[in-house]
């Protein structure tokens, strides 16, 4: 009213300041009528072409560690070096404007030459005036597909050049990357060199588009120690129903053998979430993002290995054929079934699986035969017993009243000079030790097949299948490290359903048409080392979030838990201890090859032959626990087509126990490096 009353006034100054006011207010006025209502359905439509996109970020897997915290399985950086599509897009738009007219010249070029007579020239004056040809939309299509790959592909041939190396895209990976992914950037090279990394980063390239990511892979810090057990990763981008939809999972593995299998869960932790605003081209807006939701580590795994052990373990088998063996150990505490070692030969190295596999490399290495590296013959392997199994034969007569003192006298084969035989019916059986008279040591320490056959044929099926059983033959140990397989020791009613004879009870009693796997061995042979307390076993000690402060409780595996108790009389127990000491001790003893200086190591040799398929072969054994007067390791040896029981795994053993010895006087030093 003020402003009005002046301007009534006549004043000439205010009246101009008034006007230019008001013209102000309505170009104002008039600017926010077109943005709300003229150009509000342009904008509501560009909206509508703007979308966020939900991409799944995978958390950091946990560590796997050695009994005392060293790392055995880890993380490590990797660079990835990546093409954003995204900035490319000036030069898809220029490479296709290039095609466009090339292809447009050439078909001018094609056309027929115009009339030049007068008539036709007169006539043409009146014809619509088509503008010459035209792309149909495939023909756009294909042009646009086209300029976009040639563009990548001159990007990565200037990359080949500085790098050295020999990168390529093909026409489908492109295109599905860029239809389905297109705001996510494309890996070009996975895993770059040290110096691909510094070449990247010193560099100051005018290469638009050009990225180098870190991203966290699994490190297996020393190979493939131990690869069976711990396990190895595999490409695993499927659907999980517990985490919800994503549009777009960045690279993520699963466990998928071993430990790395078994607690797959644990490990992977909890994966993230975040959001990308992309436009209606499809491209992502660099500054757009958000973390949704932060991914979790996965929790570290504490497992009862003794590293030092794992590779002196390894180290002694590798020695028996110079690399090319086919076998497996096993070391566990027999006080309370904790594995302190496992290894199984031929392995591979867990970290090719990280990156595809060749078909090359599959075929020729992989499932070849008979190396079959993948195979875990530790606890996957089913071999014939042979005369380790007179461990627990043994048990049973000595406990069904047995005279240790009685002699035997095994009777000379007519086929073999020197040595002896056990005829069952009119068929021999094969005997290793010399004709003459045996007592229960002698026989044990010569692992006489006619005693055992003979005393097995008298025990019966019920009673000797039922001391197989007890210590756990036939059964899964229950060990945490994905498939295990179970052996094949027979029933009470596979006798009746099969109708076996004599010759299948006296094959059993030395350990023959039966298998087992080593695993199980170690866990029976502990029960004896232990007096009688069957564990299950135990490799895994806990479960704990990396970190003191996490507030996460750690999950214990409780040790030494008892699977069964096994009464036997104590010097049942005794005698065959005794007897697997002399079978190391004394000359006569099959397990010589054993031995260690003041450590009284306590074993029994195997020998079992293989049938089947056209191949004849063998599998041989060693099975021991020490030291005698207090037994706190037990070893199992098993080498494929070896030579026997006493020259080839014996030997094996004895590297074991010398070192444990060594360590245990202070005269060794650790093998792992820190």
């Amino acid at each position: 009213m003020l402003l009005l009353d002046q301007l009534n006034k006549g004043d000439n100054s205010l009246r101009t300041v008034a006007w230019s006011v008001l013209a102000g207010m309505l170009i104002l006025a008039a600017q926010l009528a077109r943005l709300q209502v003229v150009s509000a359905e342009k904008y509501r439509a560009t909206l509508q072409t703007q979308t966020f996109k939900t991409v799944r970020m995978p958390a950091l897997r946990g560590k796997i560690l050695a009994r005392d915290g060293r790392e055995l399985v880890g993380n490590a950086p990797r660079f990835r070096l990546d093409l954003y599509l995204d900035e490319l897009r000036p030069q898809f738009q220029a490479e296709y404007g290039r095609l466009k007219k090339e292809t447009l010249a050439a078909r001018r070029a094609a056309l027929p030459p115009a009339p030049t007579d007068a008539w036709s020239k007169f006539t043409s004056l009146f014809k619509r005036h088509r503008g010459g040809p035209r792309l149909t939309a495939p023909e756009i299509d294909q042009l646009q597909k086209l300029a976009r790959f040639l563009v990548v592909s001159n990007s990565v041939a200037s990359l080949n050049a500085k790098l050295g190396t020999q990168l390529a895209v093909s026409p489908k990976a492109l295109e599905d990357h860029y239809l389905q992914r297109r705001f996510m950037p494309l890996p070009i090279l996975p895993n770059c060199t040290p110096t691909q990394v510094a070449l990247v980063t010193e560099q100051s390239w005018s290469q638009p588009g050009v990225a180098l990511e870190q991203v966290a892979v699994r490190n297996y810090r020393y190979g493939p120690l131990a690869v069976h057990l711990l396990g190895h990763l595999k490409r695993n981008d499927a659907y999980d129903e517990q985490e919800g939809t994503f549009d777009y999972r960045l690279p993520d593995y699963s466990g998928a053998i071993g430990l790395e299998k078994s607690f797959d869960r644990d490990l992977r932790g909890v994966a993230g979430a975040k959001s990308i605003l992309v436009n209606s081209a499809g491209y992502r807006h660099r500054q757009a993002e958000e973390i949704l939701e932060a991914a979790k580590p996965g929790r570290n795994l504490v497992t009862t290995l003794d590293l030092d052990l794992q590779l002196q373990v390894e180290k002694a088998l590798n020695s028996v054929k110079n690399g090319d063996e086919r076998g497996a150990v096993v070391v566990m505490n027999p006080n309370n079934g904790d594995v302190l070692a496992m290894a199984s030969a031929p392995s591979f190295d867990p970290t090719e699986w990280l990156d595809p596999i060749s078909v090359d490399r599959w075929n020729n290495y992989f499932t070849r035969i008979p190396e079959r590296p993948m195979f875990n013959r530790a606890s996957n392997g089913e071999y014939a017993p042979g005369s380790t199994f007179k461990i627990f034969s043994a048990l049973a007569f000595l406990e069904n009243g047995l005279n240790p003192a009685e002699l035997f006298t095994v009777e000379p084969d007519p086929r073999r000079p020197g040595k002896g035989a056990y005829f069952i019916g009119n068929h021999p059986v094969g005997d290793t030790a010399s004709p003459g008279e045996y007592n229960f040591r002698r026989a044990f320490i010569k692992s006489s097949n006619s005693y055992f056959i003979h005393y097995g044929l008298r025990l019966g099926w019920e009673k000797l299948l039922g001391s197989g059983h007890r210590f756990g033959l036939g059964d899964p140990t229950g060990i945490r490290i994905g498939e295990e397989k179970s052996g094949d020791f027979p029933t009470l009613e596979d006798v009746a359903r099969n109708n076996w004879g004599p010759g299948k009870l006296g094959n059993i009693s030395i350990g023959q048409e039966t298998t087992v796997t080593p695993l199980q061995l170690a866990v029976g042979l502990s029960a004896v080392a232990n007096g009688g307390h069957l564990y299950w076993p135990r490799v895994v000690q806990r479960l704990e979030a990396d970190g003191p402060l996490s507030p996460e409780p750690p999950v214990e595996v409780k040790p030494g838990q008892v699977r069964s108790e096994i009464r036997l009389p104590s010097t049942a127990f005794e005698l065959v201890r005794s007897a697997m000491r002399d079978d190391v001790a004394d000359s006569e003893g099959t397990g010589t090859g054993a031995h260690v200086k003041d450590f009284a190591v306590c074993g029994k040799t195997g020998t079992a032959e293989i049938k089947g398929n056209g191949r004849k072969d063998k599998v041989t054994w060693f099975a021991s626990f020490a030291p005698y007067e207090a037994p706190r390791y037990v070893v199992i040896v098993m080498v494929e087509s070896g030579g026997s029981g006493g020259g080839t795994c014996a030997p094996v053993a004895r590297q074991v126990y010398q070192f444990l010895h060594d360590r245990e006087l202070g005269l060794s030093k650790g093998l792992a490096s820190k």
